[in-house]
């Protein structure tokens, strides 16, 4: 873990205590990039603001339920953000909201299957497809699972990935690049043509 990590987790125990100081310098670090991910899924700035405050009220409520030795608060943060995000697509779209843990290869295509114009075949075609994806995820370190996930699933450029987890933007291409070519390789193995993880 990075100092920041280090001073993330700090300020989300005293969060987890009651301390209201302890959000600002949160809001500070992530406000922006959590509009960001909102704004792109949501594409309303109004509808983004409100996703952004409705994080840090979940961190607010939510601070004892982090552990620090299973994640890091900026990966978790970013995964409320996006959670709460294609929630409220569901609610526009009047579909139910699912409040399950959020997995990005799967929202995606569960996204992407709400696209198949009541194609049976084609949304089993896609939920069977996400599933081998997110094996072949967890089959890549953590370090390219993260910033790929961010990247691909998360709607983030690669610099906004750099911001997020606290590293230069070299090291963040790098690991996209080395990453993706490993899970071409897992696909291939598994079936799926090469180029699937890119039509995400």
């Amino acid at each position: 873990m990075t100092d920041q990590d280090f001073a993330d987790a700090e300020l989300v125990a005293r969060l987890a205590e009651r301390d209201e100081a302890a959000l600002e310098p949160l809001y500070d670090r992530y406000g922006k990039i959590v509009y960001s991910v909102a704004m792109r899924i949501l594409r309303d700035a109004q509808a983004a603001e409100e996703v952004t405050q409705e994080v840090f009220v979940r961190l607010w409520n939510n601070a004892a339920s982090f552990e620090s030795t299973k994640g890091y608060v900026r990966v978790w943060i970013l995964r409320i953000t996006h959670n709460l995000a294609l929630n409220e697509v569901r609610r526009r779209q009047s579909r139910p909201v699912i409040a399950a843990n959020f997995d990005w290869p799967t929202e995606s295509e569960h996204l992407l299957a709400q696209d198949t114009s009541g194609d049976p075949e084609m949304a089993t075609w896609l939920r069977e497809r996400a599933t081998v994806i997110r094996h072949a995820l967890e089959q890549l370190p953590l370090p390219q699972r993260q910033s790929i996930e961010l990247a691909f699933f998360g709607g983030l450029s690669q610099a906004e990935v750099a911001a997020a987890l606290g590293e230069p933007l070299g090291t963040i291409k790098s690991r996209v690049r080395i990453g993706m070519r490993r899970l071409r390789d897992i696909l291939v193995g598994s079936g799926i043509d090469a180029e699937a993880i890119e039509a995400q």
